[in-house]
């Protein structure tokens, strides 16, 4: 029995047809994986792949594919290129040569896919597969090139006895590369699906037609749904094997349960499941590094389906909002963004019903008034006053009297409106939300759902008893805190506004611990009568550490006229794309966490509480070189990370003013081919005795992954974002490691910032909360002098400003920075008597 293969792929083309660039791309890493002797184990004679072939190449080399096989050869053709149609629907494979003369096919320099067929068909072997990664008409999307339109039915082309037909979408559709990847969306997941073996959907070891199609066409409707990837079995051809599958394989095992949990969670590991997979981690002995590769994999359509919604939705909120009838102009410019996001009718019908349900009170003046009933009156008004109330900043209960003009005209008196304050502006299902909707999606029980959903119609009485149930049970959820205090300041009427933005959908850990700092200001000035009389709201934002996304939060944020400050954002590329626009629109922007070192060069309207990239390095290399007597420094970092950037020349420069030196090997924890264990052995080798970690707070697993590989022969350093519970459960892998941080409990024993937080929340927190309740105090602090933008950051630049807040006295330098911020140093130490790991206080 004889495997061959025939790999096509076409990236050049003539006279008005687009290139694809990564039709080459898909050939080589098809081969790569049926050459592989673990996978496709095909022999490499034969295997034969053709880049930008003549049509003369492609038709002899179909040719010697199936001529003279037996009965049991594995014949495989795959294709990756245009597909396009003649003028009677008829299907033509393109080669280097295709070209199009005003529009239309010329046949000559194409071939038919009727020629593939013959050869089929002529051929002994009863085990053929034929892969065509090639479009079949459809939409174009953004930053994705359309492999170009057909109407064929390919069981009746090339259909056959035991015979599989794989394609990338239906015969009314586009299949797509992606600008940017290096594999078109099909063949990245059919490779994946053999390469980390995912496609062996029952475990026995072997990958067949089907289950490899399954694996592939899950994974690409999950990223472009409006793809739908078909698989055409004839006569058994679902049971055709292409390639191994390492049985028991535990990185296959753990993605197994990933692919659960996330199908599970729509896109989501909750916490729950996140001890599961931890556990599972540990059972089957998995470096960080794997699982953090892995679970990235099986995540990332999802998240990149999510981003696509989100992109829409804002869209159409903002084409309703200028244009409620949506005009034939309008709805054509929304199914062009549509088609670019390559999302399905059905996946934007319910984004578009329920915006429109929210926006449908507003067309009530326009209905039959003998059709007008009593109630969508009542709720008509509703919406009008409190949408007044909202846009003025006045959150009163209301009383109405509604004077009811029924068919007879005689006037009926319709009992008060009786509304404890204005409902919310803001969209449903955006990133931004002042208490109408969940964004800590894994914290929430019926009372939190009870109360959001009444925050959402107005009812903040309702809010205020439903989320005091909740935090009996729930004490250490901030969101549900700034909800309870936010419905309580709409109660009171006059209120100031603030957001805070944060990465809920990708660190909703560090995001909890930042919103808790914001949280218990806002809770401690508005219990103590709020500023000026007037109590704080706080909008939460969901940026995700993503710099495209706090630049459109940024944007938001500034033309939102009631807000005068933001505390955000928690990573640097996130900060340092969003300050332009704070600065641009004169809005005050405070980052807790933020410690790049040209975030200081934006403006005067950008601050932070969190420290400088150069008072973190003057600390921790001091200590290296002068306490520890550590001389030769390797330094690993994520260059893919602003502040990380930041981090390394900034390091450089305090460890040769202390008297170190910096060890030559290359250390960059984002580079591809990064191998921890490795780059240590050489470092080792060439004199190194300590390591240095500069992490981007996305890359915490890969770092730790590098602290594990180290296995105690390098002194381990590491910047504040490792100061999380995460690293702590790492356990001995990073035991010693020590850690620079802004703040920390037992160097303050009788701040009354810690004594508030443990009563609060029922347990310790950590610097991020610190720093960001710092930040907020500030803002309520320069709030109490002016409630105006302008004069808010002259005054927090006044040399007579200060506040006491958790980590000392709050002044800033004319740069944003803070002054006299101390870094305190910790190191991860064993518990004794336990397995269990915690940060303690290294005295200075």
């Amino acid at each position: 029995m004889a495997k061959l293969a025939l790999l096509i792929g076409v990236s050049e083309y003539g006279a008005d047809i687009t290139s694809l660039l990564a039709a080459i791309k898909d050939v080589e890493a098809m081969q790569r994986v049926l050459l592989n002797p673990e996978m496709g184990g095909f022999a490499e004679t034969d295997v034969t792949a053709l880049k930008n072939p003549d049509r003369q190449e492609v038709e002899d080399a179909i040719y010697r594919l199936f001529a003279n096989r037996q009965k049991e050869d594995l014949l495989l053709f795959y294709f990756s290129g245009h597909g396009i149609k003649d003028e009677n629907g008829k299907l033509y494979l393109s080669n280097c040569n295709t070209r199009k003369e005003n529009g239309r096919l010329v046949k000559p320099s194409a071939l038919a896919a009727s020629v593939l067929n013959e050869n089929m068909n002529e051929s002994k072997s009863e085990r053929q597969v034929v892969i065509l990664d090639c479009c079949f008409s459809g939409a174009i999307a953004r930053d994705m090139i359309p492999r170009d339109d057909s109407t064929v039915n390919l069981q009746e082309e090339l259909g056959g006895k035991g015979r599989a037909i794989l394609t990338s979408s239906t015969s009314t559709q586009f299949a797509f590369e992606q600008e940017g990847l290096e594999l078109s969306v099909y063949t990245r997941y059919l490779v994946e699906g053999i390469e980390k073996g995912a496609a062996d959907k029952d475990g026995d070891g072997r990958i067949s037609v089907d289950e490899l199609h399954e694996y592939a066409s899950i994974k690409v409707k999950q990223e472009a749904p409006a793809m739908t990837p078909k698989i055409y079995p004839v006569e058994e051809g679902h049971k055709i094997y292409l390639a191994k599958a390492p049985k028991g394989d535990p990185k296959l095992i753990y993605r197994k349960l990933v692919q659960e949990l996330a199908k599970e969670g729509s896109g989501e590991i909750h916490e729950l499941d996140r001890i599961t997979l931890e556990v599972k981690q540990e059972s089957l002995q998995l470096t960080l590094e794997d699982t953090t590769s892995i679970e990235a994999e099986v995540l990332k359509p999802y998240q990149e389906y999510k981003r696509k919604l989100q992109k829409y939705e804002e869209a159409f909120y903002k084409a309703i909002e200028s244009d409620s009838n949506l005009s034939e102009k309008t709805r054509t410019k929304l199914k062009r963004l549509q088609e670019l996001l390559v999302l399905r009718d059905e996946d934007i019908k319910p984004i578009e019903d329920r915006i429109r349900k929210r926006e449908d009170l507003t067309t009530l003046g326009d209905k039959d008034k003998d059709t007008v009933k009593r109630e969508d009156i009542i709720n008509f008004l509703q919406y009008i006053v409190a949408s007044v109330i909202g846009v003025i900043g006045v959150g009163i209960g209301v009383g109405i009297t509604v004077f009811y003009l029924d068919r007879t005209g005689d006037e009926s008196k319709v009992p008060p409106i009786v509304d404890s304050c204005a409902k919310e502006t803001y969209s449903l299902n955006d990133r931004i939300s002042l208490g109408e909707e969940i964004l800590l999606k894994q914290d929430t029980n019926p009372d939190k759902e009870a109360g959001v959903k009444a925050f959402l119609e107005g009812n903040c009485q309702l809010v205020v008893d439903k989320l005091n149930s909740y935090r009996k049970a729930n004490s250490t959820d901030p969101e549900a805190l700034i909800y309870l205090n936010n419905a309580k300041a709409r109660q009171k009427g006059d209120r100031l506004k603030i957001a805070v933005s944060v990465p809920i959908g990708t660190n909703p850990n560090v995001a909890k611990e930042i919103l808790r700092g914001v949280a218990q200001a806002q809770d401690e000035v508005n219990s103590s009568g709020g500023i000026n009389g007037k109590a704080l709201e706080v909008a939460i934002a969901n940026d995700d550490n993503d710099p495209s996304e706090a630049v459109q939060l940024a944007t938001r944020f500034g033309k939102d006229a009631n807000i005068l400050a933001v505390v955000g954002h928690n990573s640097s590329n996130a900060s340092l794309s969003a300050a332009p626009v704070y600065q641009k629109d004169g809005l005050v922007m405070i980052s807790p966490t933020s410690y790049a070192q040209n975030l200081d060069s934006v403006g005067n309207y950008i601050f932070r509480t969190a420290p400088s990239v150069k008072s973190i390095a003057d600390s921790v290399s001091n200590y290296a070189i002068k306490i520890a007597g550590k001389t030769n420094f390797l330094i690993c970092v994520d260059y893919q990370g602003i502040d990380n950037r930041s981090f390394n020349n900034e390091f450089v420069k305090a460890i040769k003013s202390a008297g170190g030196q910096i060890n030559s090997t290359e250390c960059d924890i984002s580079a591809r081919d990064f191998n921890p264990s490795v780059v240590i052995s050489q470092a080792v080798s060439s004199g190194a005795n300590a390591l240095v970690l500069g992490l981007y707070i996305d890359k915490i697993k890969q770092g730790l992954a590098v602290a594990q590989s180290n296995q105690g022969q390098l002194t381990v350093f590491g910047s504040p974002t490792l100061f999380t519970n995460e690293t702590l459960k790492e356990g001995r892998g990073i035991n010693g490691l020590i850690i620079s941080a802004p703040w920390y409990p037992a160097a303050f024993p009788n701040n009354i910032f810690l004594q508030k937080a443990q009563k609060l929340w029922g347990a310790t927190v950590n610097w991020r909360t610190a720093t960001a309740y710092d930040a907020t105090l500030a803002i309520i602090a320069g709030l109490q002098r002016t409630n105006r933008r302008d004069e808010l950051q002259k005054v927090l630049h006044s040399p007579s400003f200060s506040v006491d807040g958790a980590t000392g006295k709050i002044q800033f330098l004319p740069s944003g920075d803070r002054i006299n911020n101390d870094i305190f140093l910790v190191k991860v130490q064993q518990i004794p008597g336990t397995d269990k790991y915690e940060f303690v206080l290294i005295k200075p």
